[in-house]
């Protein structure tokens, strides 16, 4: 066996016994309806596409690296949150690896991730606590928009035919059956106010950048929803 490969199978099997050996722990904080087992499985087919990812293999390899205390354990801190949460990792809660680089000399020292809520998981989150719709959308420069109130809709008209410009605001709500809505969460793209809350400042403190770079109008939206879901009650366990 050539030592790439040993190396690559102990870069699984380290987290694969943590993993298990941590499934009573996941039992603890899971909602009664996901089998421990069922999670642990979830959590090492994502690690295991994670480092089957060529844009991704270099940073996991460094935080799974058996060597690596701190990276294992912050795969299973986030791992645990997203336990808690009762959502699944690799599809509505995401793991995020980092190489963690000297500062002297920049060379690459070590690894860490971190966990986040997917849109997905924020929705479900969101649906979870009564029956419910979660929309979010970006306003573009030519759509005509006006918001309403603080719990009323906006109007928005699009000409999706026509050019709808660049982004430069979104919003998003939650509307239930019962015709209420919830506070309406507006984000403006930019602002020349340093403590307006908008969209550019997100991603400014993000540590994510390369997911803000490539994914700009997705994270946009999860950003709202996030926002959102903070105005509203929301359950890891489905209440109804």
């Amino acid at each position: 066996m050539s030592e790439s490969v040993a190396g690559e199978i102990a870069r699984i099997d380290a987290p694969r016994k943590l993993i298990q050996e941590s499934l009573r722990e996941f039992a603890r904080v899971l909602p009664a309806g996901i089998r421990q087992e069922t999670f642990g499985q979830w959590a090492l087919d994502m690690l295991g596409k994670a480092l089957a990812d060529p844009k991704q293999a270099k940073a996991w390899s460094a935080v799974l690296d058996p060597g690596n205390g701190a990276g294992l354990t912050s795969v299973m801190v986030a791992l645990r949150e997203c336990a808690s949460l009762g959502l699944q990792p690799g599809s509505e809660y995401f793991l995020l690896p980092f190489l963690e680089r000297d500062k002297g000399s920049g060379e690459v020292s070590g690894g860490t991730c971190t966990g986040m809520t997917g849109y997905k998981g924020e929705v479900r989150l969101i649906t979870n606590h009564e029956p419910c719709s979660v929309i979010a959308m970006l306003r573009r420069a030519n759509d005509q928009f006006a918001m309403l109130g603080a719990n009323i809709p906006p109007r928005h008209l699009i000409d999706y035919e026509g050019d709808r410009g660049p982004v430069v605001g979104g919003y998003a709500y939650v509307a239930y059956p019962d015709k209420r809505y919830s506070l309406v969460v507006y984000m403006r793209r930019s602002s020349d106010d340093p403590d307006e809350n908008t969209f550019d400042k997100h991603q400014a403190v993000a540590r994510y950048q390369d997911i803000w770079k490539a994914w700009y109008e997705q994270m946009c939206v999860k950003t709202l929803v996030h926002a959102v879901r903070k105005l509203v009650p929301w359950s890891a366990e489905r209440k109804w």
